[in-house]
């Protein structure tokens, strides 16, 4: 028997290879699951939203190396079932809202979500969450309107970046701003690259034999970075990201326009994080450093390191640690600790963004409690 830390060491130790082996083909030797504590990796799947990926992962080894109950087992086949309908569904809901707004003449680009999971072994594997898309602002009343006709609109819930809807029972935010950024010139510098890129240069990804829009490779792979230093500084970042940016950078470094995408991070301040989340993908998710990406230097191993550790323990939107509440001012105090101990410790991963979180989070904290008064 392996006891403590030991053992769940193990457990994380396993869990990575059976993403490894299901995203780039890592070869599994079914002596290294004889003592695996199969509650713990599914533990950490759920906390790190890839439940799918690892019942995928199990399936490569043979069925006398998996010692759970039947019951257990039933149960999570039933889990990838609801995952495999809930994305059949997604998909459905971006044609529909795609077609919807092209017949009002709104441009639109679709963002995360459906839009990478086309990249996985299985797209029907990822877990999904909401359906996001922008438009420009000028067209964000029309498009709230649109999605009025087919489905329903919070016209009340309006953050400081998107609308909520809600189409077919399916959770929509539609932007009017492509994402929200701390750093003023961190933000400014997204908008204005956002702008060179839409309508105009958008690409376009098959779902289902319906051409959806969606981002140029290099203003996506920085958007996807980005997205994860937004994630790491609130309310944690989950592996569920970082896969599908190693899906992206695997399947789309020959697309990427490399000296504008070093141009791209350095605007928004995010060059080491880059490397710091592709670190991440080489060494512990398994894929191929791209010829065009050099080597990575021992101190970026370090910073990927305890990236990682964070990562493991904290899980995806933070459910492995903390998870955030709205039900007054000390669940806003404790929110708030929480984001200031997350930005001071990984500071490193990118500086300017966890500084100005820090101060935002304090302006919008008491921006919110003026506006109730």
């Amino acid at each position: 028997m392996v006891a403590g830390t030991e053992a769940m060491n193990l457990s994380k130790d396993l869990f990575l290879k059976f993403l490894r082996a299901v995203l780039f083909g890592e070869k599994l030797d079914a002596s290294d699951f004889a003592e695996a504590d199969w509650k713990s990796i599914f533990q950490l799947a759920d906390e790190q939203t890839v439940s799918a990926l690892l019942l995928d992962g199990m399936s490569l080894l043979s069925s006398e190396c998996i010692t759970i109950p039947l019951g257990d087992k039933l149960k999570r086949i039933a889990t990838m079932q609801r995952i495999e309908q809930m994305n059949r569904l997604h998909r459905k809901v971006i044609v529909k809202i795609d077609q919807a707004l092209k017949s009002e003449g709104i441009p639109v680009v679709f963002m995360k979500g459906q839009t990478t999971a086309l990249r996985y072994p299985n797209p029907l594997h990822r877990t999904p969450g909401d359906i996001d898309f922008v438009v420009n602002p000028k067209d964000f009343k029309k498009t709230m309107e649109v999605l009025e006709k087919i489905g329903k609109v919070d016209h009340g819930l309006v953050h400081e970046h998107h609308g909520m809807a809600w189409v077919d029972g399916v959770t929509v935010e539609p932007h009017y701003k492509v994402h929200n950024y701390q750093s003023p010139s961190t933000d400014y510098a997204m908008q204005e690259m956002f702008a060179s890129v839409f309508p105009s240069e958008l690409s376009s990804a098959d779902m289902d034999g319906y051409a959806v829009p969606v981002f140029p490779p290099t203003f996506e792979s920085v958007f996807l970075i980005s997205h994860m230093v937004n994630h790491i500084y609130e309310e944690g970042l989950g592996l569920r990201q970082v896969i599908d940016y190693a899906m992206f950078l695997s399947s789309c470094a020959d697309k990427i326009g490399w000296l504008q995408h070093h141009e791209y991070l350095h605007q928004m301040r995010m060059e080491r994080a880059w490397r710091i989340f592709t670190c991440i993908c080489v060494d512990y998710l398994g894929m191929s450093l791209p010829s065009q990406v050099e080597s990575f230097s021992h101190q970026e191993k370090m910073w990927a390191e305890k990236m990682m550790t964070d990562i493991m323990r904290v899980g995806n939107f933070g459910r492995g640690e903390y998870v955030f509440h709205h039900r007054g001012f000390e669940d806003a105090f404790n929110n708030y600790c929480w984001v200031v101990k997350r930005c001071w410790n990984l500071d490193f991963v990118c500086p300017s963004e966890a500084r100005w979180w820090i101060i935002s989070k304090v302006k919008r904290f008491f921006w919110k409690k003026s506006i109730k008064k």
